[in-house]
């Protein structure tokens, strides 16, 4: 019974002298002595190996979690837990900067009652180890290391312990976060992108990591996982390799043969700005998908992973008529179109024609009328010269852009093909056509013959039984079917943008910023200049009035003169008594203002 006693109060002694050193210890500050480093600083990144990982030794040294759910904290590590419970409760922000973050990570902690998960005997366990070895390898997929950086564990106080603890964390949940959602805001580079991306969730992220018998493969899922990204990573280790080796050949050299490694620096520039782009993209593309390189001037279709179908484009101007880049939903088709012209249309290009020749849009077959809130519409009926062309690819966005037919096929015959406002013209609309409608709904049998037999005079749409998503995307740098790499001009700049951000201000470059979203949508409303336009009207006692049509005619205010209907005869009209005089004769009829 003594020895029992005497065994009994080692035990108790043990447990509570860690606590007393925790009492002594609470002004601890997070910043002294951390430890921390940024991951390897070598010019030499070594890839990340393809083999699964395999189970440490060791490994029985780690947390144990029970049925419960909870893990089973050994006495060494009870003063950890406390004083992880104090600095997460506490003193969270000092270590998570992201509101968001904390959240999940908060949650994360209680319910493992803030059970370490890296550490374990105030050491580094295996787990941990492959973590932090992960986020050193990183520059591997166009990341920067040291925007993770990773604790060294290497003072054992409880204080630090847990303090280590929680600069991991925060590093593996900022490196799943730039990984799933990219590591520059995309509306940083540009107004004319966007992309409904969700970060995941810090406490799902963590809970997944502690059941994981794979760290490195776990962590790497979350990059993105399509065979492009891929290739281009390969394409990345492979001009870095070049780059060093074309330094140390030159290192001596003068003049111009200095370009060379800069030539290779820019090339490894240019893939990283296209994985990033990678990023923003859904990370499950589906098995059927459109998919659009603007700087290539390509749409492709691909189903079940393979391309089935691909075609010509013309896209938008660089500058403000940019295509913008998105992920949105092919919903329907509509033939023979009206095309609408766009509010910012009509108020940059032709409202100014009007003001110089009232004539201008009536010559090229458009019309000019008023919506219900009383707002200018100009629009193109349909017919072989509608701007439209004779099909409309509808998948609703934002920026109010689609894919359509065009009259002037001479464009596509063009290296460059960067003239439209925005959207995408297509070369070969109708068999385009066939093929989305026989992925989207076999049984209907649709043909090129049978879309062409849907070729006339009015407006009709055809909804896709089973929605396409539509990607449209920028790749300046893709590896094609044969394992070359393709580079294509960086025609937006975007590439220049990204990496500006990518070496710049890494903490702002993730942080988004408020930008005009480019829709152009507003009504056109014109109160300052008023135009006129005629309608006839039945007028007793004159055989040869035009009485009860609704033929427009443009009016020049500054002359009143009227021009009917784009042709070149003139008429008076008396602004007083808003009646115009056709032609010298007694014929009169009404207009009103607009």
């Amino acid at each position: 019974m003594h020895k029992f006693l005497l065994v009994a109060a080692a035990v108790a002694v043990a447990m509570i002298l860690p606590v007393m050193a925790l009492a002594e210890n609470d002004q601890f500050n997070p910043d002294q002595n951390t430890g921390v480093v940024g991951g390897s600083n070598s010019s030499t990144v070594k890839e990340p190996e393809g083999s699964a990982v395999k189970e440490p030794e060791g490994a029985a040294n780690e947390t144990k979690v029970p049925e419960t759910g909870k893990p089973i904290v050994s006495a060494e590590d009870v003063a950890v837990t406390e004083r992880l419970r104090d600095l997460v409760e506490n003193k969270l922000q000092q270590y998570v900067p992201r509101a968001q973050d904390r959240a999940g990570i908060e949650a994360f902690y209680r319910k493992r009652d803030f059970a370490p998960l890296w550490v374990g005997t105030g050491k580094l366990l295996p787990h941990g180890q492959q973590a932090t070895d992960f986020l050193h390898s990183v520059a591997a997929d166009g990341l920067d290391p040291r925007d993770y950086p990773t604790p060294r564990f290497a003072d054992p106080d409880p204080s630090r312990v847990a303090a280590d603890e929680l600069i991991l964390t925060n590093s593996i949940a900022v490196f799943v976060r730039h990984a799933s959602t990219g590591r520059v805001a995309f509306a940083r580079v540009s107004a004319a992108i966007d992309f409904d991306l969700k970060a995941p969730d810090p406490e799902k992220v963590l809970e997944v990591i502690a059941t994981s018998k794979d760290i490195r493969a776990t962590l790497d899922s979350f990059n993105p996982q399509q065979p492009q990204y891929k290739a281009l990573k390969v394409e990345l280790a492979s001009a870095r390799r070049a780059q060093d080796s074309e330094a140390k050949v030159t290192a001596a050299a003068r003049g111009k043969d200095r370009d060379e490694p800069k030539s290779k620096a820019a090339r490894g520039d240019t893939i990283i700005a296209n994985m990033e782009r990678w990023r923003w993209l859904p990370h499950e593309l589906g098995a059927t998908y459109v998919m659009v390189n603007i700087p290539d001037y390509t749409l492709k279709v691909v189903n079940l992973e393979k391309t089935v179908w691909s075609t010509r484009i013309v896209v938008g101007k660089p500058g403000k008529f940019a295509t913008p880049l998105l992920a949105d939903t092919m919903k329907y088709i509509t033939f023979n179109p009206t095309w609408n012209v766009p509010p910012s249309i009509i108020h940059n290009e032709y409202l100014p024609a009007l003001e110089r020749d009232p004539t201008a849009l009536m010559r090229i077959g458009l019309r000019i009328g008023r919506n219900a809130d009383g707002s200018i519409r100009i629009y193109q009926p349909p017919s072989d010269r509608n701007a439209l062309g004779r099909i409309r690819f509808n998948f609703p966005n934002r920026f109010l852009v689609y894919q359509h037919d065009t009259p002037d096929k001479f464009l596509f015959e063009k290296t460059v093909r960067a003239y439209s406002h925005g959207c995408m013209r297509v070369e070969k609309p109708d068999k385009y056509a066939e093929v989305l409608l026989s992925i989207s709904q076999p049984e209907d049998r649709y043909s090129v013959q049978r879309i062409r037999s849907l070729y006339g005079a009015s407006e009709r749409d055809v909804n896709l039984k089973n929605p396409i998503p539509v990607y449209l995307t920028y790749q300046t740098a893709f590896v094609d079917d044969a394992g070359q790499l393709e580079t294509r001009p960086d025609i937006y700049g975007l590439d220049q943008a990204t990496n500006h951000l990518l070496k710049g201000d890494h903490e702002a470059a993730n942080i988004p910023v408020a930008r005009n979203d480019r829709s152009d949508s507003t009504p056109v409303v014109v109160r300052s200049r008023p135009r006129y336009h005629v309608v006839h009207q039945p007028i007793a006692g004159e055989s040869g009035s035009q009485s009860g049509q609704t033929t427009y005619g443009q009016f020049d205010r500054n002359q009143w003169n009227y021009y009917q209907s784009g042709q070149n005869t003139y008429g008076q009209f008396d602004r007083s008594r808003r009646n115009y005089f056709q032609n010298g004769q007694s014929t009169y009829g009404q207009y009103d203002r607009w």
